[in-house]
């Protein structure tokens, strides 16, 4: 206990002093220091017409550096900034778009050092209206047990890139399954919307019957 007061008191002004400098420097550093921050943060599209849909932007983030003092900077959150690109006179097909400090929008007191990249591409499609057949698949273990009656509606209508729908004349359901135990049994459905892009499906489910087949009873029973 004696060693440990001795290695206290011993030279306390001087310790002492040393603390109060200590302190003060932090605080010169938190309140009047400089710092930077380099954070990713997703573009937000605006004044997009309704007649189009984005396809692809590349890159979708971009890295921004910011600076001020550290008790602004060191707790700024993505949340905190937004970084917007309007696409008010974009047309049909790819076009690259210049960003700025003006497209993005930060906390007060604190400034933009950097932004990468500088630019955008972004590819837009017209968006279109097209009727395609609804296409039933079924879980394999339902096999030799269970078989299609009938799928209500034969055709749906799907909203969406004018390229993608190009290709597309019908569309599948998610696999039926689950617990069937009756003679007929009739389940609702979704539509699979993958290979579609940001397509729009009307309706976006199907009414199936399935009817046991041969009279088996599937293994629920």
């Amino acid at each position: 206990m004696k060693i440990i007061q001795k290695y206290v008191l011993e030279n306390w002004k001087l310790k002492a002093l040393s603390l109060v400098l200590g302190f003060m420097l932090w605080l010169a550093v938190f309140f009047i220091g400089e710092m930077k921050k380099e954070m990713s943060v997703q573009v937000s599209m605006i004044n997009l017409s309704k007649e189009y849909v984005v396809v692809k932007m590349d890159p979708e983030k971009v890295d921004v550096t910011l600076s001020g003092r550290v008790s602004l900077v060191k707790d700024i959150k993505h949340s905190d900034i937004k970084v917007t690109l309007s696409l008010l006179n974009a047309k049909e097909g790819e076009s690259v778009f210049s960003l700025t400090k003006n497209n993005v929008q930060i906390p007060k007191g604190v400034q933009i050092e950097q932004i990468k990249p500088t630019a955008i591409k972004v590819q837009l499609d017209r968006i279109v209206e097209k009727k395609v057949k609804t296409v039933v698949r079924l879980e394999r273990k339902l096999a030799g047990r269970y078989g299609l009656k009938s799928w209500a509606p034969g055709f749906v209508t799907i909203e969406g890139p004018r390229r993608v729908l190009e290709t597309k004349d019908t569309i599948e359901t998610n696999p039926v399954g689950g617990n069937l135990n009756h003679d007929e049994e009739v389940v609702m459905v979704s539509l699979n919307p993958e290979g579609f892009g940001a397509s729009r499906i009307k309706p976006n489910a199907v009414k199936v019957v399935l009817r046991r087949e041969g009279g088996k009873k599937t293994i629920w029973d």
